[in-house]
């Protein structure tokens, strides 16, 4: 007379354990899903800016061959002018784009730093932040946020660490490496040319320049197409 209602229990038993295990589950799914972290050094533009940048690396590498064919023929004069404007031209495509728009600005902060005082890096803060106002709200850029929220609660001293590191890694949170490191490459190579350039430069210190500017205009027109 007993075994119905034996069986009705198990079936209760079973469905509550069930639900419990589906209860517990759910919460360890979100948490596995939250502490997925976005990798750095992938947020990159968007196709228009691409083909904008990669006209721009064009005209760049046109002043560099010009001005490498100009210290061929002794024209030292003119080698510097075309040189100096690829630079300015490399300068402006690094700044296309909302996002590299904010890292060219976290790099003048650091920049910024006057020995262990930093109160001149502070007084940028509040610009940096309307700079990320105008980024979407994706995952990359509030961890960006965060990083830069970090970083200036180091300067102000509530907290305790290098506000520098955390500043870098925004920085590369924001950025495209494909793109951003053979541009960064390139107008490195550019500065140092620059310093260098007279009438003993041989046209081999137009490699390194040229090799960057290659490979950024490799990313920009190869990527532009998708």
């Amino acid at each position: 007379m007993n075994r119905q209602p034996v069986h009705i229990s198990k079936h209760l038993l079973w469905a509550c354990v069930s639900f419990m295990v589906l209860l517990f589950s759910m919460p360890s799914s979100a948490a596995t899903t939250a502490a997925i972290s976005p990798e750095p050094g992938n947020y990159c533009p968007s196709r228009n800016i691409l083909l904008i940048s990669a006209e721009e690396l064009s005209a760049s590498l046109g002043l560099v061959m010009s001005s490498r064919a100009a210290l061929v023929d002794k024209d030292q004069k003119t080698a510097i002018s075309k040189l100096a404007s690829a630079g300015t031209i490399l300068r402006l495509a690094a700044s296309r784009g909302v996002a590299a728009r904010t890292i060219l600005l976290i790099d003048a902060i650091i920049q910024s730093r006057t020995g262990g005082d930093y109160a001149q890096m502070l007084a940028w803060f509040p610009l940096l932040q309307t700079y990320l106002l105008t980024l979407p709200n994706e995952t990359t850029v509030s961890t960006a946020d965060d990083l830069i929220g970090r970083a200036e609660d180091i300067m102000q001293g509530e907290e305790g660490g290098d506000p520098l590191v955390l500043l870098k890694k925004a920085r590369h949170m924001l950025a495209c490496d494909g793109l951003d490191i053979p541009l960064q490459e390139a107008i490195q190579a550019q500065d140092n040319l620059m310093k260098q350039l007279d009438q003993n430069t041989k046209s081999g210190a137009y490699d390194t320049l040229l090799d960057s500017l290659r490979r950024a205009l490799a990313y920009t027109v190869g990527n532009s197409e998708k």
